[in-house]
């Protein structure tokens, strides 16, 4: 947790440097990510990580040609930005990658026990004053706007069709939600989560 003892720099799989403002450097670790500005270093574990935003200069790009990244906890509040990192491709896909170890288990878990699991979306305005909506998701189904959407009324999902964009459609074809990717906050997880109930059945459909 965030609480715990920072790791030493040592024991990190990778250090990337930072041009410009602090933080001076990222270090990953297994289980988290360490800024560290001057001789201050602040671990956050990836599993308490609740947003990650990929974003760049240019507004209504792919979260593919993102050129930073911002992360933040309940505990920390305010966001971590990861800004003019060196190799930043190298370094958004490590993180990516060990978040979703991370906190995914985390939100299956929770779900598990009937807790509801709310993700954010981009509906306006650019980093840090965007305006955001909420869509959860429950082992009940999709919860959008005060309404829920069991998951056997909303058709199987394939990734190959979606690109940039997420949409989900109910058993008539009417759009239920749609937004792109680089628009929802932790996209990895609310991907990985919505295709665990509504993929398995993809191939088949």
């Amino acid at each position: 947790m965030t609480d715990r003892e920072t790791p030493q720099a040592l024991d990190a799989f990778a250090v990337f440097t930072r041009t410009g403002s602090a933080p001076d450097c990222f270090e990953l670790h297994e289980n988290g990510v360490v800024s560290q500005e001057g001789s201050a270093r602040i671990y956050t574990a990836f599993a308490d990580i609740q947003d990650l935003c990929l974003y760049t200069g240019q507004p209504d790009t792919a979260a593919g040609s993102a050129d930073r990244l911002a992360y933040r906890s309940p505990a920390q509040g305010a966001w971590t930005v990861a800004a003019g990192v060196d190799e930043f491709p190298a370094f958004m896909d490590a993180f990516r990658s060990h978040y979703v170890a991370r906190r995914l288990p985390v939100l299956e878990t929770l779900t598990e026990q009937g807790e509801r699991v709310t993700f954010r979306y981009v509906t306006g305005g650019t980093f840090p004053d965007f305006e955001t909506r909420e869509v959860s998701l429950s082992a009940q189904g999709l919860h959008l706007d005060g309404v829920t959407w069991p998951y056997e009324s909303l058709q199987p999902i394939d990734l190959n069709d979606w690109t940039d964009t997420v949409t989900l459609q109910d058993d008539s074809g009417k759009t239920v939600f749609s937004c792109r990717v680089a628009r929802i906050l932790s996209s990895d997880l609310f991907v990985n989560l919505v295709y665990n109930q509504l993929g398995q059945t993809a191939e088949y459909a």
